[in-house]
């Protein structure tokens, strides 16, 4: 069952979903087979959190808005078409002249496709508490809140206790589980609870809650604790028992960079479709399969019509690697405007 609480009185929901987090650039580097690296970036293409979780969102078919930084430069209108391109609202995305974009390296190698990341975060470091209040009219005409813990802790506290004393449900992913670690501070504890849901990975969990049963974890927080597991699929508690959506078998993975922003943004896109729990969970699941067969963190992001068809053909028994449905073009960047500026 969910617990998403859409509100009944007299705010007008103009939007469903405001994304509070940083855009920024992508470069992809791919591993050769004989274990070197290229100097240049093999793609660039659009990054962060905040960005890749609006992007998700907005393919699976809701209306979105994102409220971030860029830098006022040639990079930063790049990023900015982007997220246009995708259709999300960028009526609250700051263009700024005195920070410096958020950049990401990203390093895939070429047995596993798993990826080491090196950031250079400057954007998103300036995000200030007060952001709540500048858009506090903006938080409150949405249905749901999607936000990560990549920003300051003091804004994390500062958007946490909006949400909850304004009943405005709030999805939470712990991008820097320290800063909600109930180990590290108990305080923490009260944050969670006003929380709606939290997604994350096991690792987060791990330091989340300061230790490594994640079983134990989604129990003492049911229907709100939901925990990635790879290719062991996705845990949590519905309120009477764990329950375990198991990976899709047979998926070649490609590039895993982007792969739980697009489950989150798909689930919190299922949550306002009226999808319960467990159905948001599982099509959150597929859509993050998608995803880790295509290159970079957007360009393989489903739209909801695709999705759609991938569960048709999955339910039906067609091999999820052999199911082929239309593909829409992503933001292609110029690769001679970034070569100049970093």
């Amino acid at each position: 069952m969910s617990n998403l609480t859409v509100l009944t009185n007299n705010n007008i929901k103009s939007i469903d979903i405001t994304v509070l987090g940083g855009c920024s650039l992508d470069q992809i580097f791919y591993q050769n087979k004989d274990g070197s690296w290229n100097d240049k970036a093999d793609i660039y293409s659009a990054g962060g959190k905040g960005s890749n979780q609006a992007v998700a969102a907005s393919r699976a078919g809701v209306s979105v808005r994102i409220i971030s930084r860029l830098k006022n430069d040639s990079i930063g209108s790049v990023i900015l078409d982007n997220l246009k391109l995708n259709g999300i609202d960028t009526s609250c995305v700051e263009l700024v002249d005195d920070i410096e974009n958020d950049t990401t390296k990203i390093y895939i190698n070429k047995d596993d496709r798993d990826n080491e990341m090196y950031r250079q975060d400057d954007a998103i470091n300036s995000f200030t508490p007060d952001m709540i209040d500048k858009y506090k009219d903006q938080l409150l005409s949405s249905k749901l809140v999607l936000a990560q813990t990549k920003v300051r802790k003091e804004l994390v506290i500062r958007l946490i206790d909006f949400c909850h004393k304004y009943s405005v449900p709030i999805i939470i992913t712990p991008s820097k589980p320290k800063k909600l670690s109930i180990i590290d501070d108990y305080k923490n504890k009260e944050l969670i609870d006003k929380i709606n849901y939290i997604t994350c990975n096991r690792e987060e969990c791990q330091i989340l809650f300061g230790t490594d049963n994640i079983e134990e974890c989604v129990t003492n927080y049911p229907n709100k604790l939901i925990v990635t597991l790879g290719r062991n699929g996705v845990i949590y508690h519905d309120g009477n028992k764990i329950i375990k959506i198991p990976a899709i078998k047979g998926v070649k993975v490609v590039d895993t960079v982007g792969a739980g922003d697009t489950f989150c943004g798909n689930f919190a896109a299922s949550l306002i479709n009226g999808c319960e729990l467990k159905e948001a969970i599982y099509r959150a699941q597929i859509a993050a399969e998608i995803k880790i067969g295509q290159k970079s963190a957007q360009d393989g992001m489903p739209y909801k019509e695709q999705l759609d068809e991938y569960i048709k053909a999955y339910e039906s028994g067609i091999n999820f690697e052999k199911i082929n449905v239309s593909k829409r073009k992503s933001f292609i960047f110029d690769k001679r405007i970034i070569d100049k500026k970093i």
